[in-house]
């Protein structure tokens, strides 16, 4: 048994940050069932990694590689639409009912306006905890302010600067991914805090919060005085990628005096070990004879050459490399799931390995309704009801979707 097995979570996020937390809590057992709109909203689709057509082909082709989605379940209410609003409410108060946990990733005012909020739900369930992941929090004077990654880690500090002070972005959403993490960390800490008080409780995530709390290093840097910026200084650390021969690069990273030594060593440079730390003309000499020598040789024959001198070294991969990568896949980052209808499927797998049970793959990610019936059914509904609500458009299933396809 996993550790959260016993936990149910209602996800009504769309966006990234929601459905990564989610992601990580359904990985570790938890039931996830994802809330979901019957029809896209704003030209966008379910979650980012879903289609925004979602015919029954492309539904089931992306739901298959959609890891973020993977072991969790799907109904679709329709809480937007005003006239069908009240039966969606309904459903919803009798899942939260059961629920130990609700996921929000709306700005503030949204649910409020659903009726799904966190002082209506907890009326029906006093236990329950409501994260809320928003750009800004739900204080402060930017807290109704639209906004994505970029936004939120322009604010917090974190977006890298090149070498004259200009932002040029990030390969990853740090701040999705960062209030993400903060969300799943703070929905096990409000579990274990409900499991001693009996209390249930309201989580405000800011993701630009998040994005800043990443610059730690940074802000203390400044604080005690550190003249340059910390990012951009980063930005323009000209050893910690090199291109090789072949044009493929390297990262090396040898801050320890130790692995500075093996370096210049394993380079036949043993002069430039002084130069560990130091800024000028003869560091930024040193520097370009490092680049001119790093292409004398390909990557794997410096690989090679700085593995055994036992230096800071890694390819520089992008995803399709990392996922061919010999230790990637030996400590299971890559998994192999059978699909009945699209073969062997390639996903990546749970960053974490436990000394009990391991995390299993489990089920792939649902299509939009897959389990529409399966928990109104749960709930008391009989399939006279649940045809009715289906009829109306309060909810939405998988199986009426594919009939009305084949129409």
């Amino acid at each position: 048994m996993l550790s959260l097995e016993r936990y149910r979570m209602l996800d009504l996020s769309r966006m990234f940050p929601g459905p990564f937390t989610s992601h990580v809590l359904a990985d570790l057992g938890m039931e996830v069932i994802r809330v979901e709109e019957p029809e896209p909203r704003y030209g966008m689709p379910r979650d980012t990694l879903s289609p925004l057509n979602h015919t029954p082909e492309l539904e089931e082709r992306y739901a298959a590689y959609n890891a973020v989605s993977r072991n969790k379940k799907s109904i679709a209410l329709n809480l937007v639409d005003p006239g069908k609003r009240p039966q969606c409410q309904e459903i919803f108060y009798r899942l939260a009912q059961r629920a130990d946990v609700v996921l929000d990733g709306y700005r503030p005012g949204t649910l409020e306006w659903m009726g799904v909020d966190y002082e209506t739900v907890k009326a029906y369930n006093p236990r329950i905890i409501y994260c809320c992941l928003t750009g800004f929090g739900h204080t402060g004077p930017y807290a109704r302010r639209p906004g994505h990654g970029g936004q939120f880690e322009a604010l917090g500090g974190t977006m890298r600067l090149d070498g004259e002070g200009v932002p040029v972005g990030a390969g990853l959403a740090l701040g999705d991914l960062s209030g993400a993490l903060h969300a799943t960390t703070s929905i096990l800490a409000a579990l274990l805090h409900r499991e001693h008080t009996g209390e249930g409780q309201f989580i405000d995530v800011s993701l630009s919060a998040a994005a800043m709390a990443l610059a730690v290093s940074n802000a203390a840097q400044l604080a005690r005085g550190d003249p340059r910026p910390p990012q951009a200084a980063r930005g323009t650390n000209s050893l910690s990628l090199l291109k090789c021969k072949d044009g493929k690069w390297l990262s090396t990273g040898n801050a320890e005096t130790i692995f500075w030594e093996a370096f210049c060593k394993a380079l036949g440079r043993p002069e430039w070990i002084p130069l560990r730390r130091t800024q000028g003309p003869e560091t930024e000499k040193m520097v370009k004879e490092v680049q001119k020598i790093f292409l004398t040789k390909s990557r794997d024959e410096w690989l090679e050459i700085l593995v055994k001198a036992d230096t800071c070294v890694a390819p520089v991969n992008d995803i399709e490399a990392a996922l061919q990568d010999p230790h990637m896949r030996q400590i299971g980052m890559v998994w192999e799931m059978e699909h009945p209808k699209m073969g062997t499927i390639t996903q990546t797998g749970f960053p974490v390995r436990f000394s009990g049970k391991p995390v299993p793959p489990g089920s792939f990610g649902p299509v939009l309704g897959q389990h529409t019936r399966e928990i109104l059914k749960e709930e008391g509904y009989s399939q006279a009801q649940i045809a009715e609500l289906e009829q109306q458009g309060v909810v939405e299933s998988w199986e009426s979707l594919l009939q009305k396809s084949q129409k």
